[in-house]
């Protein structure tokens, strides 16, 4: 009687544990293309240099470079990750999260805090308040600037240190 009673309590903790692990498989076509998560790609330095070598489906609207790819960034399903270029080098990457709940309702502060705390994770730095609104992460030769964008969304903003 005490075996099973053991198996199902050892078998609930296991599925409570498992809640707290990023649900994005099969949403992420640029892991899949790139070998690399988008913000290891996005912190290295080699993505900076030419816009033409950039890994993942790349289109190109004037200066701005849209992926074609879905991409989870920072464990979270991204909606639109963009590349700003100048003279054939990146400038700035920049990824907007939108938040809707399975009823359609926006769950911005509870995105904004779920981005947050997976970027402290990454970058292991507590991070600083940035001048205009938002949070400022310092990690390797990049910036991440996080803050609200307008709407019900969440901006994530990489650029070089």
């Amino acid at each position: 009687m005490k075996t099973p009673f053991a198996c199902c309590v050892a078998l609930r903790l296991f599925s409570l544990f498992a809640l707290g692990i990023p649900q994005t498989f099969g949403t992420n076509q640029f892991l899949t293309s790139a070998g690399v998560s988008f913000e290891q790609f996005a912190a290295d330095p080699a993505a900076w240099a030419d816009s033409t070598a950039l890994k993942g489906h790349w289109e190109a609207h004037g200066d701005t470079l849209t992926l074609a790819d879905s991409a989870a960034v920072f464990g979270v399903a991204a909606d639109e990750v963009t590349a700003k270029q100048r003279d054939g080098q990146v400038q700035s990457f920049r990824v907007v999260f939108r938040g809707k709940d399975k009823h359609g309702n926006a769950t911005l502060a509870n995105l904004l805090a779920r981005v947050t705390a997976n970027v402290r994770a990454f970058t292991g730095d507590a991070g600083t308040s940035a001048p205009g609104g938002g949070t400022v992460f310092k990690y390797k030769a990049v910036t991440i600037t996080l803050r609200s964008g307008s709407g019900q969304e969440v901006v994530a903003e990489f650029a070089r240190a």
